[in-house]
């Protein structure tokens, strides 16, 4: 049986095509395909989130070595 498809006739993307994976025989490789563009974006998702804390950490550790530096100064 003959799915339509969105791409042209000839390309084949196995990995982006649940219908050309399936006609083929390759839709495991469809499904460890998809798992791993979900992983990279899990990834994504928590490197940004942990560049937020470190900067926050990071203005966090100035401020308090700027009050040191004030207390010290004063005495």
């Amino acid at each position: 049986m003959w799915t339509r498809h969105e791409h042209e006739p000839g390309l084949f993307d196995a990995g982006h095509c649940r219908a050309c994976a399936r006609e083929t025989g390759l839709l495991g490789h469809y499904w460890r395909v998809q798992e791993e563009e979900s992983s990279l974006r899990a990834a994504v998702r928590w490197a940004r989130q942990a560049r937020s804390y470190a900067i926050w950490a990071l203005g966090m550790s100035g401020v308090g070595i700027l009050l040191t530096a004030i207390a010290l100064l004063r005495g």
